[in-house]
């Protein structure tokens, strides 16, 4: 099972005092939710600290998404996701059908107790990764148009 991140549309009066048992009970039937691979947001992180956001836990504004917590995107943060992943959506569509992404840098020991460190590679689907994209840019444009949050829940 691939880590994921996933997103939900919900009103911006949404008591975020009740976010995890609201996650519970809603994670799986939620029909305004989009799932994105980590793989995907580890690649995006960069361009992703650029956008407005808040962090529940600490009560602070900051820029960028909580890897393993809560984050909540406003209607300026919605605004700003869109036109970050138009532009990787654009850009995604000139890969061929598979294609790698760098990902972490890990330690690997061999059996004499020496080791090295090796790059690793995400492989993922072009259009897996398009889909999962035009899919959050549907829900960042409803946050935007109808002045909503979006609540994303790390891994």
């Amino acid at each position: 099972m691939s880590l994921t991140h996933e997103f939900f549309l919900l009103n911006v009066d949404f008591d975020l005092n009740n976010r995890y048992e609201w996650y519970r009970n809603n994670r799986y039937t939620w029909a305004e939710k989009s799932v994105v691979l980590d793989a995907t947001i580890q690649y995006l992180t960069d361009f992703l600290n650029w956008l407005p956001s808040y962090n529940p836990e600490t009560k602070v504004s900051h820029k960028g998404l909580n890897y393993y917590g809560v984050t909540v995107i406003n209607k300026l943060g919605a605004e700003k996701l869109i036109k970050i992943l138009d532009k990787w959506l654009e850009l995604i569509g000139e890969a061929p059908d598979t294609f790698s992404l760098r990902g972490d840098t890990i330690w690997k020991e061999e059996e004499n107790e020496e080791g090295y460190w090796e790059q690793t590679r995400n492989w993922l689907k072009r259009e897996t990764m398009q889909s999962e994209l035009e899919v959050l840019i549907d829900l960042a444009a409803k946050a935007s148009a109808n002045n909503q949050l979006i609540i994303h829940f790390g891994i």
